[in-house]
C-alpha cells in the first residue's frame, strides 16, 4: 500500500554547506528506499512530501521527528495514495521560480486539489511560501 506524508518544520541554523549535504544525502538515502517526493528548504525552514510503501513512510517519518536539526514539525498531510505523484526523489536548496519547473509537485497539487481539497489549499499556500516569485 502506498503512502504519503507532508509537513514542514523550522531548522536550527544550518550552514551552506550543511544544508547540501542534508539534501545530497536525503536524496540517496530516498532513492535508496524507493521514496519519491520532494523537500525544499527556505529560510529556515523544511518542507517535504515523502510517497512510498506505507511502513518505510511512517518509519521514515517516526525518524524525521527525531531529528535534533529541525523542531516546530507540522504534519499536513498523512493518506494512503494510489498512485505516486512524483517519479523520483527531488531535493533543493536552489529558488523554484514556479511550479512548471517541477511537473510533479505540479501533478502532486493537481490531484491534492481534486481529491482533498482543504489539504490542497494548506500545500499549495506552503509550496508558494517556498517559491520565490521571479
Amino acid at each position: 500500500m502506498l503512502h504519503t506524508i507532508s509537513y514542514v518544520s523550522t531548522s536550527k541554523e544550518l550552514s551552506d554547506f550543511q544544508i547540501n549535504e542534508l539534501l545530497y544525502t536525503t536524496k540517496l538515502k530516498n532513492e535508496d528506499l524507493g521514496i519519491t517526493g520532494i523537500l525544499m528548504y527556505s529560510d529556515y525552514n523544511f518542507f517535504q512530501i515523502i510517497e512510498g510503501e506505507k511502513k518505510v513512510i511512517q518509519y521514515l517519518y517516526q525518524k524525521i521527528k527525531r531529528d535534533i536539526r529541525h523542531f516546530n514539525i507540522i504534519k499536513i498531510l498523512d493518506r494512503s495514495i494510489n498512485i505516486p505523484s512524483f517519479t523520483s526523489f527531488q531535493s533543493t536548496y536552489t529558488i523554484i521560480n514556479r511550479e512548471k519547473d517541477y511537473p510533479d509537485l505540479q501533478q502532486f497539487l493537481e490531484v491534492g486539489k481534486v481529491y482533498n481539497p482543504k489539504n490542497f489549499q494548506n500545500i499549495s499556500y506552503l509550496v508558494n511560501k517556498f517559491m520565490k516569485l521571479a
